[in-house]
């Protein structure tokens, strides 16, 4: 294994423990094969970044960034701080933030998978449209991370319902975080990831309260932030199409 890829598999778990003891997690390691298995996957986390980058890919750093930045606060395993759902975990190795980073590390690791298949076999690149698409779905990802961890939503079973419910969220904040930004890239049409961006806004700033916040509402009915986001690309093309005849008619 390289140099570079070893000092990363040691300052991953480094730094991902250095953040959660900021945030006042307890600095307990509790069970040894639990705290193995955090280091374990922290590690390997930091060896996929460094491969990636030596392969030429530009997804597995800043979505490893963003993703182990957000694990505290997604709906899968404890949400720190004092607003809905916050608790105090006693220890680093809480078995689930380490559900949050296995996952945080199979986005990453099928993003850079997708990422590598675009950038070596020209069929995969046709139909994603080459780095264009990977990026919208890398930002489609972010934001659903983003979404589900500012929601107030948490996903504390495993039963048939809430599985349903996690992935129907998953996939689709996917979509209203990529469709937008691949439309305004291709077309330079802004109002789709103005109105998702407003999504964004809201949620971050809208207090949750004892019933569903409006996050959690935003995340379960994403499909009408999508049609919105739509339909207001539609408009946009429509206005710029009135507005180019009205110029050539007085030309």
């Amino acid at each position: 294994m390289r140099r570079d890829a070893l000092l990363a598999a040691v300052i991953a778990p480094v730094a991902f423990t250095s953040y959660l003891l900021s945030l006042g997690v307890s600095g307990a390691m509790g069970d040894a094969r639990t705290a193995l298995l955090f280091v374990v996957l922290l590690a390997a986390v930091g060896v996929v970044v460094v491969v990636g980058h030596h392969l030429g890919l530009l997804t597995p750093l800043p979505v490893t960034t963003s993703l182990l930045l957000l694990v505290p606060w997604i709906g899968f395993g404890p949400r720190l701080g004092t607003g809905r759902g916050g608790v105090a975990p006693d220890s680093l190795v809480a078995p689930d933030f380490l559900v949050g980073v296995a996952l945080a590390e199979t986005v990453i690791v099928s993003l850079a998978a997708v990422e590598y298949l675009a950038l070596r076999h020209p069929r995969v690149n046709d139909a994603l449209d080459g780095e264009t698409g990977v990026g919208s779905l890398a930002a489609g990802v972010l934001y659903a991370a983003v979404i589900v961890g500012f929601s107030g939503l948490q996903f504390r079973t495993f039963d048939l319902e809430t599985v349903g419910l996690a992935v129907w969220v998953t996939v689709g904040l996917v979509l209203v975080g990529s469709v937008p930004v691949y439309v305004a890239v291709k077309t330079g049409r802004l109002s789709p990831a103005a109105v998702v961006g407003a999504g964004l806004g809201f949620v971050l700033v809208v207090p949750s309260g004892d019933g569903l916040s409006f996050g959690a509402l935003y995340a379960i009915g994403w499909l009408l932030p999508l049609v919105l986001a739509l339909l207001a690309a539609e408009g946009e093309a429509r206005l710029r199409r009135m507005h180019a005849g009205d110029s050539s008619i007085r030309a």
